[in-house]
């Protein structure tokens, strides 16, 4: 991980719950909080808005994430406080691969034409996770996979789609020594 701003507040982040034996309820708040940011573009506008007050902002913060632990709610004010609200994917996204380095878990990718039903995501994840290392998939939308699936974790990708599988046929079909 390169050093930059946001790894450091990430870092920091990541100190914080280390030292308060929470990474995983830390992480799995900060999950929460970058999903209703990314949905409520409304709300992420409402605590960059230069038209509230610092204070009220964080009184927003405090209502909003009422049941969120006072260090997510204090690193939030931060946030807000030095203007880097903006970069809180980044930051959170950091913060997750810390977290999950901490409790061997790798993360990966897997890529469809439609998003897969949770039981089946678990599935994946399971048939891929070892006795001393956990799996954690990410679902992104390819429509050019046509069916199946594509993932990709740890430097190794398996692809069971329907396009691989098309363009290895069409790759023995156009070799001249079959």
């Amino acid at each position: 991980m390169k050093d930059s701003v946001d790894t450091r507040y990430a870092l920091a982040l990541f100190i914080v719950a280390k030292e308060d034996k929470q990474i995983k309820k830390y992480q799995s708040e900060i999950k929460e909080v970058k999903l209703a940011l990314n949905e409520n573009v409304a709300l992420l506008n409402l605590f960059k808005s230069e038209f509230l007050t610092v204070e009220k902002r964080y009184q927003v913060i405090d209502k909003v994430f009422k049941k969120h632990s006072l260090a997510i709610k204090n690193f939030l004010k931060i946030l807000i406080k030095n203007h880097r609200l903006n970069s809180y994917q980044s930051i959170f996204t950091h913060f997750n691969s810390l977290c999950n380095e901490e409790n061997h878990v790798l993360e990966g990718i897997v890529y469809s034409v439609d998003k897969l039903e949770e039981a089946k995501l678990k599935e994946l994840e399971e048939a891929l996770s070892k006795d001393d290392m956990k799996v954690e998939l990410k679902q992104k939308i390819n429509k050019s996979l046509i069916s199946g699936f594509k993932i990709s974790f740890d430097n190794e990708v398996i692809d069971a789609s329907m396009k691989d599988k098309i363009d290895k046929l069409h790759n023995m079909l156009s070799r001249k020594d079959v």
